[in-house]
């Protein structure tokens, strides 16, 4: 069934409207994905030294000021325009990302010790498109095919391959040079790069600009016509939808089909084309209140590990294995999310035994991580090839199947005919990310559970 659906979506829908909306998809996170990625090389340069990614995480979620007024906006019944309101999110982080080309490394002294600030406040209004791409961007592809949404995850996806490619051509844990930080006596080790983080950055600011224009086209082009040419469609499915419940069923399945043959039932609603055909309408599965209530704890959990908690400690368990680990780390993680994004074209499952199964081995690896990092310096094999093998894989497994799981559970709210849903499941994502976020700032700065 994975593989007609598969063979479907690459042969009715349009692939000019899918690239434009992995484009768009892109803009999320490419910006916050690009300053981690560069954390490797900020992290030897800039007074904080191996907190910094600490810092960074905590600045991100803060920028879920931007959600929570949205938030406060809709509840108070404020009419608000959602592509100007877009439109205006990604013109400020493409200025963002633009200043930050410059300011990147500018230091200011507070109170005699010496802080990243401009680093800090540009990160802030970039973080402002991801956290908003939550409750602000998915929303906005409800109306589209549920095709399209796999697209913007696939975007969301290469918001962290494509900043990983340019670090390696950067070179990023190549050669090194010995430098002496200011606020460190002992030498650091740093790479001797092809070209400096301004370059980096540049690069980020031109895809984040093309991502604008993408958006731009998407909502003003022709191209929206397949947009509302889906909405009428799916109206003229809804009177002679047929809902199917099945309370012996465990899973929650979305590719079971109905066939119905009998023209005469659906002739005053398609069209002739359509009519000649045989209709297959999808069937859903209702949800008892206890299921949605478990995979939207579970999907806060993931984001809080995911999003929050895991990034801001990956620099202590990969950087006592050496720079060019924590490199590979990051970028394999990166690569990790489209990854599981394209295997959903063949494989999603929707059977809450196989998201028990998966959680569950997430949830193993993210205790190994964790443990790894307590353990900071002194790790476990650290002068072997094993550990670092062994570290590698755990992340890049990790990241992956979050990534899958997360998408998994999205499908499955996306089934749900229910006005906003996929605002709260938003809400509910941001929120998760926010708290490990917090959590991990207060560990790491004001206990001695992580040292460097």
């Amino acid at each position: 069934m994975a593989t007609n659906n598969l063979k479907g979506y690459l042969k009715n829908r349009s692939g000019i409207m899918h690239l434009l909306v992995v484009l768009f998809g892109i803009s999320a996170w490419i910006g916050v994905n690009g300053i981690f990625v560069q954390l490797p090389i900020l992290v030897h340069y800039s007074p904080e030294g191996s907190a910094l990614p600490t810092y960074i995480v905590i600045v991100i979620q803060m920028a879920n000021v931007g959600p929570i007024i949205y938030m406060l906006l809709q509840q108070m019944q404020f009419k608000i325009n959602e592509f100007l309101f877009i439109l205006g999110i990604l013109t400020i982080g493409n200025i963002s990302m633009a200043l930050l080309i410059f300011f990147y490394n500018k230091t200011v002294v507070i109170s005699n010790s010496e802080y990243s600030l401009a680093l800090f406040v540009l990160t802030f209004f970039t973080a402002l498109v991801g956290c908003f791409s939550s409750v602000l961007f998915m929303p906005y592809l409800r109306n589209f095919n549920e095709t399209y949404m796999i697209s913007y995850f696939i975007g969301e996806g290469l918001s962290g391959v494509l900043p990983s490619l340019v670090a390696l051509i950067q070179n990023i844990g190549g050669n090194k040079n010995y430098v002496t930080n200011s606020t460190i006596t002992s030498k650091e080790i740093i790479p001797d790069l092809r070209f400096t983080p301004l370059y980096y950055f540049l690069f980020i600011f031109l895809v984040l600009l093309l991502s604008l224009i993408a958006f731009i086209i998407l909502q003003y082009s022709s191209f929206k016509d397949i947009k509302k040419n889906y909405e009428e469609n799916k109206n003229s499915q809804d009177k002679i939808q047929v809902t199917h419940h099945n309370i012996n069923d465990k899973s929650i399945s979305t590719s079971n089909n109905l066939c119905l043959e009998n023209d005469q039932t659906d002739k005053h609603y398609l069209s002739n084309d359509k009519r000649k055909k045989a209709r297959c309408l999808k069937t859903d599965y209702k949800m008892s209140f206890y299921q949605k209530l478990y995979l939207l704890i579970l999907m806060s959990l993931l984001c809080f590990f995911g999003n929050g908690f895991l990034p801001s400690i990956q620099s202590y368990s990969s950087l006592p294995y050496g720079n060019i680990t924590y490199q590979l780390s990051v970028t394999l993680t990166q690569f990790a999310n489209p990854i599981a994004c394209f295997i959903t074209f063949w494989i999603i499952s929707s059977n809450l035994n196989i998201i028990h199964a998966l959680s569950t081995i997430i949830f193993i690896l993210c205790s190994y991580v964790t443990y790894i990092a307590l353990m900071s310096p002194f790790v476990p094999l650290k002068e072997s090839k094993m550990g670092v093998i062994i570290i590698l894989i755990s992340w890049t497994i990790l990241i992956g199947f979050i990534s899958y799981v997360k998408l998994v559970i999205i499908s499955i709210f996306r089934q749900i005919q229910k006005e906003n849903i996929l605002f709260y499941v938003g809400i509910i994502m941001q929120a998760g990310s926010a708290s490990g976020a917090i959590i991990s700032f207060a560990l790491i700065n004001f206990t001695n559970f992580f040292q460097t």
